[in-house]
């Protein structure tokens, strides 16, 4: 009951970009690809919402985007890296699901195609495709939290411009969305020491949060990765992350 009351507050609203999308497609004769577009959209997006209320989180609203969209959820930095991939990926799970549908149907082969275009597109990891959310939630598993953000802004900026060498002869709409993941990827890099704060506050703020257990030498929090629960040897006493953050850093911001 708790998520069909959600999925009722879910807010869907269309980008502009989707709506110039729609008008282009509408005057060069393309509302069937239009269409089936937002159709394959959609049905991407529902996976991501499906595999979100069935771990539990709130979904506070969709964005449509003409490529894919963007599912804004309720949820901690330091969700479970697991967790993380599954609601990353789960719009191409279900793009899959679409695909053997479609095959069994053998319905309009056009509608095929532009749903494998869709979701190989959104496999780029540039920054807000799933791609570059699958990359960081990798990478969280080798790296820090700190340095998996780098990775993601650095990938995104990479792929870009190699996006841009590929496209740079073709329709304004590339350099629509260009426009847009340089956009996004520099909203991550501005608010990057924000996120940074968030995920180490997150672990003084709450304490059902699911981590490994590690007992560390190395008290620099620049090394801290996420499903791990850190403690210390300090004084001869066992102090955890928590005690050693408010203790060591938050407390220097004090008023």
């Amino acid at each position: 009951m708790k998520n069909i009351i959600h999925m009722k507050n879910i807010k869907i609203k269309f980008n502009y970009l989707t709506l110039y999308f729609l008008l282009i497609a509408c005057l060069c004769g393309f509302i069937k690809y239009a269409l089936y577009s937002f159709f394959i959209v959609l049905f991407h997006e529902l996976g991501h919402i499906f595999i979100t209320l069935i771990l539990g989180y709130e979904v506070i609203s969709v964005e449509i985007f003409p490529f894919g969209g963007l599912t804004k959820i309720n949820k901690h930095l330091n969700t479970p890296i697991f967790n993380d991939l599954l609601i990353a990926s789960f719009g191409i799970v279900f793009q899959l699901i679409l695909s053997f549908i479609l095959s069994l149907l053998k319905v309009d082969s056009f509608l095929m195609q532009i749903n494998y275009q869709i979701m190989f597109f959104n496999l780029l990891p540039i920054i807000p495709l799933d791609g570059s959310k699958i990359l960081m939630e990798i990478s969280c598993l080798f790296l820090s939290f700190k340095n998996s953000l780098k990775v993601y802004y650095l990938v995104s900026f990479f792929f870009m411009v190699i996006f841009l060498i590929l496209n740079y002869h073709y329709l304004i709409n590339n350099y629509l969305l260009l426009g847009l993941f340089l956009y996004k990827t520099i909203e991550v890099i501005k608010n990057r020491k924000i996120m940074y704060h968030k995920f180490l506050l997150e672990r003084c703020l709450y304490d059902d949060l699911f981590f490994n257990r590690v007992i560390s030498k190395n008290e620099n929090i620049n090394n801290y990765h996420k499903d791990v629960k850190y403690y210390y040897f300090i004084n001869s006493k066992v102090m955890s992350d928590k005690e050693y953050l408010l203790n060591h850093y938050f407390d220097y911001y004090k008023l």
